[in-house]
């Protein structure tokens, strides 16, 4: 595996970098430490100041020195033999630097701290983070915890729900913990039922009964298949709103991790993260790792 793991220097990036430092990597897989700075002089004119050539060179210098001095201190916490670990600092906005380094070198997956407030200004920021999330097509791990001992994965039967699964699934590094398979009902048919005659309640009562045996079938045959794969998964069902339930059923477990696939909106440039991904991302206490819908090949939207 590849992964980039983006450092600020904050306390967020400090805890993403101890839980990519915790996790158990497949050997031969390798680690790019990336910090992004935009540069002394461009922060300068930002405000209106003009530097001189030579107060310019100085104050980039120091920069590129704080910059490295950030990789290579999270980059020390990787001292297993068997992982390969490179640092670079890149001059750009953060967002940009992610993405571009992310797509040069084919990372399986982006690791980045919830947000920054980081001695380096182009700071992992939450903006940022959603900014990645929104435009990757590469799995997105924010990372609120150091650990990954318990795992929330959301499934309601779609591509991008299969494909957070089959990442779950194929993945060695998750198979350490204990997951739950939560499908949720976002509409109950048994909502107001005084307002419906009678025979429109039985009907309406059948299809929520009907619709909630096709949910636990699902979360069921989910948790089957990731058992199959060697991880201890269970299934459970609730009614109500998706994120909400995600959100709640991850407090109320201690969850360290949710994963939920992003049913992404748009063209060739953004993605635009799905409402529940959104949500999720917003308001979970816990890391999150959005895994985007598979990207569209030519003749995919033919009839």
């Amino acid at each position: 595996m590849r992964v980039l793991l983006g450092v600020d220097g904050s306390q967020e990036s400090d805890r993403a970098a101890s839980l990519v430092a915790n996790l158990a990597w497949p050997v031969g897989s390798t680690i790019d430490v990336l910090t992004a700075h935009p540069g002394s002089a461009d922060r300068l004119e930002n405000v209106g100041m003009v530097p001189s050539t030579d107060l310019a060179r100085e104050r980039e210098n120091a920069v590129e020195v704080a910059a490295q001095g950030i990789a290579d201190d999270a980059a020390r916490r990787f001292a297993a033999q068997d992982l390969t670990v490179e640092t670079r600092v890149v001059r750009d906005r953060a967002s940009k630097a992610i993405l571009d380094e992310a797509a040069r070198f084919e990372v399986d997956l982006i690791v980045l701290g919830n947000r920054g407030h980081g001695a380096i200004e182009s700071a992992v920021l939450g903006s940022t983070c959603l900014e990645v999330v929104d435009q990757s097509h590469r799995p997105v791990l924010i990372a609120r915890r150091d650990r990954m001992d318990r795992i929330l994965v959301g499934e309601d039967g779609s591509k991008c729900a299969a494909e957070g699964v089959e990442l779950l699934r194929r993945w060695s590094v998750f198979h350490g913990g204990r997951v739950r398979v939560l499908s949720v009902g976002d509409d109950d048919a048994r909502w107001n039922p005084w307002l419906r005659r009678a025979t429109r309640q039985e009907s309406a009562s059948a299809a929520a009964v009907q619709a909630d045996a096709a949910r636990g079938a699902l979360a069921q045959a989910t948790a089957s298949t990731l058992r199959g794969a060697g991880m201890q998964a269970e299934a459970l069902v609730q009614d109500g709103s998706p994120a909400h339930r995600l959100i709640e059923a991850a407090a109320d477990w201690d969850a360290d991790l949710i994963v939920v696939g992003s049913r992404g909106q748009g063209g060739l440039e953004r993605l635009i993260v799905g409402s529940v991904a959104r949500a999720v991302i917003y308001h979970a206490l816990c890391s999150v790792l959005i895994v985007p819908q598979p990207q569209a090949s030519p003749g995919d939207d033919r009839e």
